[in-house]
């Protein structure tokens, strides 16, 4: 289940074991611990698909150490413990500061991830249009979740069950468990937004799953989410409270992108927004310094209407979550000789209740006239699938493969999945090995474990195409042996990386060894994956059948050729597969000078596949010619 835990990991690099214990044991969340760079640098990447930002924690100051963690966008700050003296500005601006003493480390450690909450919070705004005009269903996510889904598996008891599973190896947050079991009051729900006393459950599992709109976590949370919006209020008229700020320090881009949206589009956070109406506290955070390039002091300055649900904390005010908003101005001041601004000022104006009733009936509406319910709209966000992706996958179900391409060309910053599925595209259907191989080139930078492995396949696949059987056999030895490390034996992909080795080497001409390596492939398809897949069974027997035959064992080639094809008569009769398998049948039966038998299985090849342009229907043809021919040289 993703997003567990908060959207902060604490990681600590100490290569020589000078961590004192108090530091190891003085946050809320455990503190993931590391002597080995390269296992280090494994698992911080990892946090990339938890939805986590990363706090690092280190006692090197090795300037070549430091500059790789600089280099790894998912960390947000740097800590460094140590005796050294040195000049802070000598360091990568991730860098928050080089400490001696334990007290005043943890204390910088302390407001660095208060510092770097308020800047997830700020991070999770979302617009209610994508940059061609469409409808961003992220932005409409908490909405529909909230008003169209039923409650029924959410009780503290369920929450309690599950959360135990998720931290079951971490003895601290299970006391945070048992506390919230036997002490939560849904009338007392706001002292459980307490992070110092009550870390769990907002803290350490909701907020996250908030963000990142997982629906599982959500579910199990629901009776919490109901609690704290039934306290909340809406702001009446004569309030205090109709201006309030909350600071931040954002990217340089991402204050762009506010500003060309300005007074264009709706903007919503993915929290429970933390604000305060004093303005001199907020400015006092704003401009808190700091060494990050391209981060800007950012004073969010928020204009509250009525109807408007909010809760009273004393010296915050948290609006609802999902809250819609509209940019009414972005101000930036003048820049200092460093380049970073002093500060910019964002003024959003919360929507009316009309305008908030309008713009979600306007959304839902529109959704119906394309055919869509609330449950597909919920279904494609929990898979993560933009409109883009889903669209191209709707061309690819209809074999339009252009305009697949095309969808898939518009999306920006695809992730991995995205790029391996546009990869596959361009090389089965589209021919285009020079693009499909920059697509998974470009996936494998941003792939990490499994992905990564699975990726490598991809670009075993296209060098095999190309006919660059070095490069294929390469990837597919380097997939292999992710796949063998595995704690738990994947079968199937073992046999596929097996399988494409095979055929590297049956490339380079290498008989014995790619021989070899489909043997071994068919021995896990035939004993070890449960069920069979009898067509990965034949491909095998296809591909003893022809390394053989260019062996010149032709004999034995019969014998793998034919067991393929009576296994796809058996399993796919209609299938063009076996239309392969009788076309290769009867190209072993010319060598072997059996002309009768090979032009029996062409014609039961041609029978099989009745669509003229089918390539296996194609290379059939070419086979009965090239037969005709030897046939008419004969007499």
């Amino acid at each position: 289940m993703a997003s567990k835990g908060s959207g902060i990991c604490l990681v600590a690099f100490d290569e020589q074991e000078k961590l004192p214990t108090p530091i190891r044991n003085a946050t809320i969340e455990p503190i993931e611990l590391f002597q080995e760079l390269s296992s280090c640098i494994s698992f911080i990447e990892q946090q990339i698909k938890e939805n986590k930002v990363v706090i690092l924690i280190t006692t090197t100051i090795e300037e070549n150490i430091l500059q790789i963690f600089e280099s790894l966008t998912v960390i947000e700050a740097i800590l460094i413990l140590s005796i050294i003296n040195t000049d802070v500005d000598t360091l990568p601006s991730k860098v928050i500061g080089v400490y001696s003493q334990t007290e005043i480390f943890l204390r910088s450690l302390s407001e660095t991830l208060d510092i770097i909450e308020q800047r997830i919070n700020a991070n999770s705004i979302i617009f209610n249009h994508h940059t061609d005009g469409t409808d961003n269903l992220a932005f409409y996510f908490y909405y529909l979740w909230k008003n169209y889904t039923e409650n029924q598996k959410s009780t503290k008891q369920s929450l309690v069950d599950q959360a135990r599973i998720i931290f079951q190896s971490n003895n601290q947050i299970k006391s945070y468990i048992q506390q919230f079991e036997t002490s939560y009051q849904s009338n007392e729900v706001f002292s459980w937004l307490d992070k110092q006393h009550h870390p769990f459950p907002y803290h350490l599992l909701i907020s996250n799953a908030l963000r990142s709109h997982n629906q599982e976590l959500l579910t199990l949370s629901r009776f919490f989410l109901d609690d704290l919006t039934k306290k909340m209020k809406p702001i009446s008229t004569g309030s205090n409270y109709k201006q309030v700020y909350f600071t931040t320090k954002l990217s340089t881009n991402f204050i762009d992108q506010l500003e060309q949206k300005l007074k264009t589009d709706i903007i919503a956070f993915q929290c429970f927004l933390p604000v305060t109406f004093s303005r001199t506290n907020a400015l006092t955070e704003a401009t808190r310094p700091s060494r990050r390039q391209n981060m800007n002091n950012v004073l969010f300055k928020i204009n509250i209407t009525d109807n408007i649900l909010c809760a009273n904390l004393g010296e915050i005010i948290l609006i609802d979550m999902a809250t819609p908003f509209q940019i009414a101005c972005v101000t930036r001041s003048a820049v200092t000789t460093n380049g970073q601004q002093l500060l910019t000022i964002i003024k959003l104006i919360a929507l009316n209740k009309d305008d908030r009733d309008k713009l979600f009936e306007q959304f839902i509406q529109q959704q119906k006239n394309l055919g869509k319910t609330i449950n597909d709209l919920l279904q494609r966000l929990h898979s993560d699938i933009s409109d883009d992706e889903a669209l191209a996958d709707e061309h690819i179900a209809c074999n339009e493969w252009s305009q697949a391409a095309n969808m898939f060309a518009r999306i920006i910053n695809p992730n991995v999945r995205v790029l391996n599925k546009y990869g596959c595209l361009l090389r089965e259907h589209l021919n285009n090995l020079s693009d499909a191989l920059k697509c998974h080139q470009q996936a494998l930078l941003k792939a990490t474990n499994r992905e990564h492995a699975e990726t490598l396949i991809y670009l075993g696949l296209v060098h095999k195409n190309m006919k660059q059987h070095d490069e294929a056999f390469k990837v597919y030895s380097q997939a292999l042996q992710w796949f063998e490390n595995e704690t738990k034996r994947d079968s199937v992909m073992i046999a596929r990386c097996l399988i494409g080795l095979g055929n590297a080497q049956w490339g380079r001409r290498q008989f014995t060894e790619a021989l070899d390596y489909t043997e071994r492939a068919l021995a896990i398809r035939e004993h070890e994956i449960k069920p069979k897949n009898d067509f990965d069974i034949a491909a095998c027997l296809g591909n003893m059948s022809n390394i053989l035959h260019d062996q010149g064992d032709i004999q034995h080639a019969l014998s793998y050729a034919t067991r393929a094809v009576d296994l796809l008569s058996i399993c796919g009769k209609d299938d063009p597969r076996l239309a392969a398998a009788l076309n290769n049948l009867g190209a072993i039966y010319i060598t072997n000078s059996d002309l009768i038998k090979a032009r029996e299985y062409f014609e039961r090849a041609l029978e099989t596949v009745s669509n003229e342009n089918h390539p296996y229907r194609k290379s059939t043809l070419a086979n009965i010619a090239r037969l005709d021919t030897i046939e008419k040289s004969k007499k």
